[in-house]
């Protein structure tokens, strides 16, 4: 429903038609704070031509994307409703490609089965998969850096996951490919993409058959249950969504764990803190999920009908990008944001996991598995230190979903000052609209 057809970024503009601002290029991922600071502060709601090239509105200040999460006039399906008669494999199509009364349907199959207290029983297992990572990287690297991310984030993240699904052990490593090809695709084929989908479909399924035949104390067998029980959902929407769950509980979660471990080590003040008092560590949680995020917006949304923000309506049929980092930096909702605060008692309102309808339904386990990572973490390495600076990160991905590839971390490196990093900024003094 975009209003303007697919073209190349920087592509001839034709006469009469103002050029669009570019700001989500190739500088986006590694200074995003600093370019949604300044959008935010001179022009909270504004029209932009995304990388791909085609045109979107970006929502910037948090009143404003709290409004729009909540709008059902802002759609992921553009209003479109998928055919329920065609046949589709587990992740053709997800719950983003869907909106209320549909979405709510089958997400409710899965919504019992994935709160704090259902994810709390798996705590125990968790907790035994970190420690048993870090033991080997330790013992791994000698004296030199831990790889964080291979070492120890992707496979904490896949294990966590493995104990809330009971994949049998013998299932892992063949699972592990296609989960980690789907997460990454850079340098993919559309040959691999596919057959990864593929793959998925056919563990999924096979899972629910498994536990259609002998349920267990698990995820898919509780999702059964509720399937059993209410109905409403096909069978190829059953299995998307757990393929989902399986899918999005992983990356987003690798990359949160990288993130809060880059803001901690450029503030060893607190990470000492947090070490010294770990009780704190599950509110901690809540602030480093709002200092950065792997999502920068939320799901492209369409618009529906026009829709105003303050002195800016945005036309029926356009994009719109609702910015979940500039919100959690603006300085209308978190006081001092520039400041990494373990105590701040607005750090709940962060929107890294959405806000109403399609509010993260894996909160709940991505939460546990954060609160377990960062507690083992604080736990054993007292005075880290990253082995190159943290302002030479390379970060890749896009500008809807930012990618760490490695965080080589020296466990046992000097005490130090605070090294450079891209903080976020509250930009200037709020201006009226």
């Amino acid at each position: 429903m975009e209003t303007e057809p697919a073209v190349t970024a920087g592509a001839p503009v034709p006469a009469g038609r103002p050029r669009l601002p570019e700001p989500l290029g190739a500088g986006f991922v590694d200074r995003p704070a600093e370019v949604l600071a300044e959008i935010r502060e001179t022009c909270p709601v504004t029209r932009v031509r995304t990388p791909a090239g085609r045109p979107a509105w970006l929502v910037t200040r948090a009143e404003d994307v709290r409004a729009g999460f909540m709008d059902p006039r802002l759609s992921l399906s553009g209003g479109r409703t998928p055919d329920p008669a065609v046949r589709r494999r587990a992740l053709d199509l997800t719950l983003v490609n869907y909106d209320p009364p549909d979405h709510t349907r089958i997400r409710r199959l899965a919504t019992p089965a994935l709160t704090p207290a259902r994810m709390a029983a798996h705590r125990e297992r968790i907790e035994r998969a970190a420690a048993e990572l870090l033991d080997a990287a330790d013992a791994a690297r000698g004296r030199g850096p831990v790889e964080l991310m291979d070492a120890f984030a992707r496979p904490f993240a896949f294990r966590s996951l493995c104990e809330v699904f009971d994949v049998p052990e013998k299932e892992r490593a063949a699972l592990y490919e296609p989960v980690a090809l789907l997460a990454d695709k850079t340098g993919r084929t559309a040959a691999e993409v596919d057959a990864s989908v593929t793959r998925i479909d056919a563990f999924v399924r096979g899972e629910m058959a498994r536990r259609s035949a002998a349920p267990g104390d698990d995820l898919v067998s509780r999702v059964l249950a509720a399937w059993r029980e209410q109905g409403g959902a096909s069978e190829d929407e059953v299995a998307s969504l757990l393929a989902m769950l399986l899918l999005a509980g992983f990356d987003s979660t690798v990359q949160a764990m990288g993130m809060s471990v880059v803001a901690l080590l450029a503030h060893p003040e607190v990470w000492q803190r947090l070490s010294e008092e770990p009780g704190r560590i599950p509110r901690a949680v809540d602030e480093l999920l709002r200092w950065d995020t792997p999502g920068s917006f939320g799901t492209k949304r369409v618009a529906l009908e026009d829709i105003r923000f303050g002195d800016t309506v945005i036309p029926a049929g356009s994009g719109v990008l609702l910015s979940v980092a500039a919100a959690n930096h603006d300085p209308r909702c978190h006081a001092d944001p520039g400041t990494l605060d373990p105590g701040r008692s607005t750090a709940s309102r962060h929107l890294s996991f959405g806000l109403g309808p399609h509010y993260c339904p894996g909160s709940g386990l991505a939460r546990l598995e954060l609160t377990v990572a960062l507690t083992q973490l604080l736990g054993r390495w007292r005075r880290p230190a990253p082995a190159v600076p943290l302002s030479q990160l390379a970060w890749g991905g896009g500008y809807l979903h930012r990618r760490l590839a490695a965080l080589p971390v020296l466990p046992d490196g000097p005490v130090r000052r605070p090294l450079p990093v891209s903080c976020p900024s509250a930009g200037p003094p709020c201006r009226p609209r």
